[in-house]
């Protein structure tokens, strides 16, 4: 991914005078079973911090204030159990879906990722999501999706072994693609995109991103780049660089070993100022 084509991209999220936060999208995040709220955390700033105009978080009930603590810009949805005609009114005015940050592999999270399918909304599907499906549904049609596995999952998914991942990782996003005929961005050091035209290659990124919560952000980034008007594979492309440069500069002020993920939407506005 060349420079004139980021810059590209950041020019078309560019902010005219009179905007308002319904130009910029509402994204409903799905995830945070449990134990595991601070998933949902880091993927809703950090689709705020690209500039998403509303987000919505449907978690497990117990994590409302943890959430409302961090974000108090953000809107929750703590029910965990939702009838069918709720489920509509939620999606109603929704631009994209994020399903799988926290997720987990419990019956609600089964029950989740059901309403998540079923909805024709464009949807970003990355971690307990994709290992459910690898389960249950593995030869599901994710149209209209952006799936984000890193290694492990994408074995889970293809059903082999992460050693072939690592060794053929062009031929596996291309394999991504075609099974589940989702733009599939394969997670690493090279991070590949394919949206079954071109695959895009991200040069940047550092050893330090090994580390937990990193995806949730790149999803809650994806999601709230599509919410400005940008394709799927335009949001992909631009989040995967975006995340990657974050990441680098935190590991200049941190060092690899020491930054996390919770340090990158601090980084981003030096990057997205020059859109």
């Amino acid at each position: 991914m060349n420079n004139d084509f980021i810059k590209n991209l950041l020019n078309k999220i560019s902010r005219k005078k009179d905007a308002n936060k319904n130009h910029f999208g509402h994204i409903l995040i799905i995830g945070g079973d449990y134990g595991m709220q601070g998933s949902t955390i880091l993927a809703a700033e950090s689709c705020f911090r690209c500039g998403a105009g509303k987000v919505s978080v449907h978690n497990h009930s117990s994590n409302y204030t943890a959430l409302l603590s961090r974000l108090p810009n953000a809107m929750t949805i703590c029910d965990q159990v939702i009838a069918q005609k709720t489920w509509q009114k939620i999606l109603a005015d929704k631009t994209i879906i994020v399903i799988g940050t926290g997720l987990g592999q419990s019956s609600w999270s089964k029950e989740m990722l059901a309403l998540a399918l079923n909805s024709k909304l464009p949807k970003i599907i990355d971690a307990d999501a994709l290992n459910l499906i690898a389960k249950f549904n593995p030869n599901i049609d994710l149209s209209n999706c952006v799936i984000t596995p890193h290694e492990g999952e994408a074995s889970r998914l293809l059903r082999c072994d992460v050693e072939e991942i690592r060794n053929s990782r062009l031929n596996v996003v291309k394999k991504l693609y075609e099974k589940f005929n989702a733009i599939s961005v394969l997670k690493g050091c090279g991070s590949l995109i394919y949206d079954g035209r071109e695959i895009y290659e991200c040069k940047n990124g550092n050893a330090g991103m090994a580390t937990a919560g990193m995806g949730d952000v790149l999803s809650g980034m994806i999601a709230g780049f599509f919410g400005q008007n940008l394709t799927l594979t335009e949001a992909a492309i631009l989040a995967v660089e975006i995340h990657a440069q974050a990441a680098d500069l935190a590991a200049q002020k941190f060092g690899e070993i020491s930054m996390n993920a919770v340090d990158l939407p601090n980084f981003m506005h030096k990057i997205l100022t020059h859109a």
